[in-house]
């Protein structure tokens, strides 16, 4: 036999096998969105922050829109809600989005400016968070920002006897860590 009948099927077994050892070599995007609630952003602590204090065990939903692109962190609005029974549908209490945006939208009515390096705002009932500037680039989009929106279902706000402080506390904690969690993902650090 000919031995250079042997060296195609010799590299498309040495590519192959690079491939799949690629797709399974650990990552910290895997291994958050794997560990934790709504593509890796929240743990299960933080998830249950905001509350409607009606019972029920934590559920997400992770919905993602069809014909988006590769990356489901675009794509993908997660619910998250309470459950009181496996035949009933979970509670909303908050959603998470992911989108790029050319610029950070204004501060909703009475939010609060974040400090500490960070850019964006968190209010009782919608917070707003960007992601570091290099990030936007190591999750391949062209716009200029990453934010992060949290929005508070109106059942949430009653449950708290509309105490803005401790509203703005709890989705101050969930918006953060959603951040940092994606910052880790992409390691996007500042």
């Amino acid at each position: 036999m000919n031995k250079k009948y042997l060296i195609l099927p010799a590299v498309l077994l040495a590519a192959t096998a690079a491939v799949t050892a690629v797709r399974m070599w650990p990552s910290p995007l895997k291994d958050l969105r794997a560990q934790n609630l709504c593509l890796g952003m929240l743990t299960e602590k933080t998830a249950r922050l905001l509350d409607d204090h009606k019972g029920g065990k934590p559920a997400v939903d992770e919905d993602r829109s069809e014909g988006a692109g590769a990356d489901p962190v675009f794509s993908t609005v997660c619910f998250v809600g309470r459950g009181t029974s496996e035949d009933t549908t979970p509670r909303i209490q908050y959603t998470l989005d992911v989108r790029p945006a050319d610029a950070p939208n204004e501060p909703m009515k009475g939010a609060t400016p974040l400090t500490d390096g960070r850019s964006g705002w968190v209010g009782p009932r919608q917070s707003e968070v960007q992601l570091p500037t290099a990030c936007p680039k190591r999750m391949k989009t062209d716009a200029a920002y990453v934010t992060v929106t949290l929005k508070v279902a109106p059942g949430v706000v009653a449950a708290e006897n509309w105490d803005e402080a401790a509203l703005t506390a709890a989705s101050r904690t969930v918006a953060l860590e959603a951040v940092d969690n994606l910052t880790e993902q992409y390691d996007c650090a500042a």
